[in-house]
């Protein structure tokens, strides 16, 4: 008689269990209990590695197994009086328990006490994650050598290879001996310069600006410009005359 009144209470003022989630991090596990109404019950603890959450109805067992954790597993068990946690742990910790802001949530934390570089510092020794280490590094070191390798190779065969250009002489007209004005093409567009002891830029045309289709139309275009081949030969010369100055000094 007296179990069946315990039986009805929980039954009347329990809440139901509607859902469990795991919150894993660093150093701690966090479980969220999600219930259908306020949380009224209490957290006993049993002895070591179990603990008693009164007045949730469930009727469903819950596991979580952790690998690489300072946690291995933790078993969510329906009881008469409310749910049974276990936990079984590879070091010690500490509990807490909070409710949600609505109260149809409990948090139940788990922390490590210890860090967990404490916990993996025997793993970290195992002698074959240090062969692993040095595997990682001789295997770098050998793609390092053949991208050196590659880029070496690559670099006499472009040297090796004819250069392709799209520099074209359209027309020229000798100044001197040693000098010449040319037009030439590059780009889809038209470039006038002087060729010979010194190379400048004279002037840039656009493909539609210039439309010369012989040597004469060329030479006559020059020679319209009287004006601009007596200053190309007279920069010719002041251009020797320094350099014999130059070469004095």
């Amino acid at each position: 008689m007296k179990k069946l009144l315990i039986f009805l209470s929980v039954l009347l003022f329990g809440a139901n269990l509607i859902n469990v989630n795991f919150f894993p991090e660093k150093n701690k596990v966090d479980i969220l209990f999600s219930l259908d109404s306020k949380f009224n019950g209490k957290i006993i603890e049993l002895g070591k590695n179990r603990f008693l959450i009164t007045n949730i109805i469930s009727n469903n067992k819950t596991d979580k197994n952790f690998k690489n954790y300072f946690l291995r597993k933790i078993e969510i068990i329906p009881g008469k009086n409310g749910v049974l946690i276990k936990i079984y742990s590879k070091s010690k910790y500490k509990t807490s328990v909070a409710l949600t802001p609505d109260g149809y949530g409990l948090r139940f934390r788990i922390k490590n006490l210890k860090s967990f570089s404490q916990i993996t510092k025997l793993e970290n020794s195992n002698p074959q994650k240090g062969l692993d280490y040095f595997t990682y590094i001789l295997s770098l070191s050998i793609l390092l050598i053949i991208a050196v390798g590659l880029f070496v190779f690559k670099k006499r065969l472009v040297k090796k290879l004819p250069v392709k250009t799209n520099i074209t002489i359209l027309f020229q007209k000798p100044l001197d001996p040693k000098n010449r004005v040319a037009l030439i093409e590059f780009s889809k567009r038209k470039y006038l310069v002087l060729i010979g002891n010194t190379n400048i830029l004279l002037d840039v045309f656009d493909e539609n600006m210039v439309n010369l289709k012989t040597q004469e139309d060329f030479d006559s275009v020059l020679e319209k410009n009287i004006e601009k081949l007596d200053n190309f030969k007279q920069y010719i010369q002041n251009a020797e005359k320094l350099k014999e100055f130059d070469e004095k000094i």
